[in-house]
C-alpha cells in the first residue's frame, strides 16, 4: 500500500473537482489531465511534489462557474499517484490510490491556476465491525455478480476475502454503486455501520432492478 499522507503533506493539497466522480479509499482511480490548469497541477504536484490529490465531487449547478471555483462537497477522497505518464501533447495520465476520507478547507486563490486546500482526516465511527454483519451485503453482491457473469464471465467483485471490513464496504460501493449522489452519501457516512447500511440498500436496489429486467414480459 502507498504511504499514508503525513500531517505536513495535508496542510496543502491540490484539489481536482469533478462533476461525477466520487473517490473511495482502497480503490484506484485513473485520470486523464488535459485542461491547462490541471496539466500545471500534474507538473507541480504530481511530478515534483508529494503526489497527493484530493478528488472532490462538484455540487449541482457547477456548470455556470466551471472555469472558476464552483462549490464542491467538502468531504472528499484523497489519494496518491502511483503511476504517471506525460503524453506528447502535454496531457498527463495518472493513477491514484485511494488513501482516505478528508474534510477539505479550501485555501484562498493564489497564482496557481488550480485549487488547493488544507485537508483534515475524517474519523470513522465504529471503525471495526464483526465480519458477520457483512452477510446481507455479501449475499446481494453475490447474486448481482451471478447475473452479470451470465454475460460477462470475467466480472470481478473488486475485493478480497482478506480485506478488512471497511475496505470491503468501500470497494463494493465503488464497484456496485453508480449514481454520484448516492456514492457521495456513502463517502460521507463516517459511521461504519451507517455506511454498511447505505451500501447494502444500494446493492439491494441494484439487485431488484436487475431482477425486474430479467423477468419475462
Amino acid at each position: 500500500m502507498t504511504d499514508l499522507p503525513t500531517d505536513d503533506e495535508l496542510r496543502e493539497v491540490p484539489v481536482f473537482p469533478l462533476p461525477s466522480v466520487v473517490f473511495f479509499p482502497g480503490t484506484e482511480l485513473p485520470l486523464h489531465l488535459f485542461e491547462p490548469r490541471y496539466r500545471t497541477m500534474a507538473e507541480e504536484c504530481v511530478v515534483n511534489g508529494s503526489g497527493l490529490v484530493v478528488v472532490s465531487l462538484l455540487r449541482p449547478g457547477y456548470e455556470a462557474e466551471y472555469e472558476g471555483r464552483p462549490a464542491i462537497h467538502t468531504l472528499s477522497g484523497i489519494g496518491r499517484v502511483t503511476a504517471h505518464r506525460r503524453n506528447r501533447d502535454g496531457t498527463h495520465d495518472i493513477l491514484l490510490e485511494g488513501l482516505g476520507r478528508v474534510h477539505v478547507d479550501e485555501l484562498p486563490a493564489d497564482a496557481r491556476p488550480y485549487r488547493v486546500a488544507r485537508a483534515t482526516r475524517a474519523k470513522t465511527l465504529h471503525g471495526e465491525l464483526p465480519r458477520h454483519e457483512l452477510a446481507p451485503l455479501l449475499s446481494c453482491v453475490s447474486r448481482v455478480a451471478s447475473v452479470v457473469r451470465e454475460r460477462h464471465p470475467d466480472f470481478e467483485v473488486g475485493f478480497g476475502i482478506d480485506d478488512d471490513v471497511a475496505t470491503i464496504i468501500d470497494r463494493i460501493a465503488d464497484r456496485f454503486v453508480s449514481e454520484p449522489p448516492r456514492r457521495q452519501e456513502v463517502l460521507e457516512a463516517l459511521d461504519l455501520r451507517e455506511r454498511l447500511e447505505k451500501v447494502t440498500d444500494a446493492v439491494g436496489d441494484l439487485l431488484a432492478l436487475i431482477g425486474a429486467r430479467e423477468e419475462p414480459s
